[in-house]
C-alpha cells in the first residue's frame, strides 16, 4: 500500500551545522591525542603537531583531489527521476527505469553508489570516466554523503520505495 503522505519530491543536502560539529569534535580528540602522545614518549608537542600534521594536510589534499570531478550534494529524487548534482554546477538526471543499482554503503563515510544501465539515456549523457574515479567502473556514480541532511536512513527509506520498479534493493553494508 502507498504512503499517501510521503512527498514525491526529497531533496538531500549538505549540512554545514554537522560538518561543524564533527570538526569540533575533531579538533577535541586531536588535542587529546597529542597530549597523550606527547606524555608517553617524552617529545615537544609542536614537534609532534608538525609531523602528524604535515601527514593529515597530505591525505586531505589528495582525498580533495581525488573528489574533485564526483558527484555531490545536494541529492534530488522524484517519483521519476534521480538528479545528481556534479562539479562546477552541473547536474544528472538519471530516470529510475535506467537505474541498474543504487547503494548506500559504509557507516562513518557513507556513500551513494549508483550504476545506470544505459549511460547514454542520462540528461545529458554520461561520456566514460566523466564523473568516475580511478578503480571503479566507468559509468559508476559515486556521491559522499558525509554531513548530509537528512541521514542516509532515510535515503535508504526513499531508494527502497522508488527502487522496486527495477528490481533491485539497497544493501546495507
Amino acid at each position: 500500500m502507498a504512503d499517501l503522505d510521503a512527498s514525491s519530491v526529497v531533496e538531500f543536502r549538505y549540512s554545514p551545522r554537522r560538518h561543524r560539529l564533527a570538526m569540533a569534535l575533531a579538533v577535541l580528540v586531536g588535542a587529546a591525542l597529542l597530549t597523550f602522545y606527547t606524555v608517553v614518549f617524552d617529545e615537544a608537542w609542536w614537534k609532534v603537531l608538525l609531523r602528524f600534521g604535515m601527514i593529515g594536510a597530505a591525505v586531505g589534499l589528495t582525498t580533495n583531489w581525488q573528489l574533485r570531478h564526483q558527484p555531490r550534494l545536494p541529492l534530488r529524487l522524484t517519483d521519476e527521476t534521480l538528479h545528481l548534482s556534479g562539479p562546477k554546477g552541473t547536474t544528472l538526471s538519471i530516470d529510475w527505469v535506467n537505474v541498474a543499482s543504487a547503494q548506500v554503503r559504509g557507516r562513518l563515510d557513507p556513500r551513494l553508489v549508483v550504476v545506470t544501465r544505459d549511460p547514454q539515456q542520462t540528461r545529458p549523457p554520461m561520456r566514460a570516466g566523466q564523473w568516475s574515479t580511478p578503480g571503479r567502473g566507468p559509468y559508476e556514480l559515486v556521491v559522499r554523503l558525509t554531513w548530509m541532511e537528512p541521514r542516509t536512513d532515510a535515503l535508504r527509506r526513499e531508494l527502497t520505495r522508488r527502487l522496486p520498479a527495477t528490481g533491485q534493493r539497497p544493501e546495507r553494508q
